[in-house]
């Protein structure tokens, strides 16, 4: 029963926060479909959210890097994959970052290619206030996911390291990546799987890093083009992201980078201002392998329902 009651408590909690974190977020969403019949074809509309594969376009589009390209982009800004999802489906997104997963589903209702690979880390933090040291310590915790995604995927394959049974893990879906962790800072979910920069954020507060997927395989991250892009705008774009990824790692751009984290992250400006940067890394080509695990696990976890 008390179990019961946190489940209760803890989804009612996360729509609230849910619903007004991402208000304007889903706001923009909706003017951007209320015009769709007016779309202008020659501007490439590229969906973000807060993740660092992401900070090259914020940067861009701080610097005017598109101007100078001539490429003609807005930045549509969501918190949630599967807001993004819905900017694909509905066409209000040419160009998207997203994860092979994402891509494998999506594909079966629109048209949706993976253009370029992020390196992308996730990290599965738990809360400090529990005694969990090691991943195989987690049975009957809380690991805030989103369903169908890269987030889910790692979740499986920490459970499969250690033999622990699914049905030992509950997985509330937490789609607003800030929120998963402003959930684990208010200690309201045991722990969550979660990317950069929050991950760090965590562990500057004293919350436990238990697994991270740097330096392993498979990389699921990638940017997705829809057929509304151009070859010529998905060219430009990719040639947008290196250029600006390699300025954002030059240092004199630190004070940029770190005001955009504090505005578009949402980050405590205190905890940015201590942050070591770390080098952001170039896109790479879609790896077939990459392609066929996410598409294997799919199909896994089909058959598992």
């Amino acid at each position: 029963m008390k179990r019961l009651r946190s489940y209760i408590f803890l989804n009612l909690y996360s729509l609230i926060l849910l619903l007004l974190a991402s208000c304007s977020e889903r706001q923009e969403a909706m003017q951007f479909e209320a015009d769709s019949t007016g779309i202008d074809s020659t501007i490439l509309r590229v969906a973000v959210m807060p993740t660092m594969s992401c900070l090259p376009v914020y940067y861009a589009e701080r610097i005017g890097l598109a101007d100078s390209l001539g490429l003609e982009m807005e930045v549509l800004r969501y918190q949630a994959q599967m807001d993004i999802d819905t900017a694909i489906l509905y066409g209000h997104a040419d160009i998207a970052f997203t994860d092979l997963i994402r891509v494998a589903r999506l594909s079966k209702q629109v048209s949706l290619t993976p253009i370029a690979s992020c390196d992308e880390p996730l990290s599965l933090i738990s809360l400090k206030s529990k005694r969990v040291k090691q991943v195989n310590q987690m049975k009957e915790q809380m690991i805030a996911i989103s369903r169908l995604s890269a987030t889910d995927y790692w979740c499986d394959r920490i459970l499969d390291s250690t033999r622990t049974s699914y049905d030992d893990i509950y997985r509330p879906q937490i789609n607003d990546v800030r929120l998963r962790a402003e959930m684990v800072r208010q200690g309201l979910i045991d722990a969550a799987i979660m990317g950069e920069p929050y991950a760090t954020w965590m562990t500057m507060l004293g919350h436990k890093r238990l697994f991270q997927t740097r330096g392993k395989q498979p990389h699921l991250y990638a940017w997705a083009a829809c057929s509304s892009a151009t070859n010529e705008q998905r060219q430009t774009f990719l040639l947008l992201l290196d250029t600006a990824t390699g300025r954002c790692n030059d240092e004199s751009q630190a004070a940029l980078l770190r005001d955009i984290l504090k505005q578009e992250y949402q980050l405590p400006p205190a905890m940015v201002d201590t942050l070591e940067l770390q080098p952001l890394k170039q896109t790479r080509d879609i790896r077939q392998s990459d392609t066929e695990d996410a598409e294997k696990w799919l199909k896994q976890r089909a058959n598992r329902k």
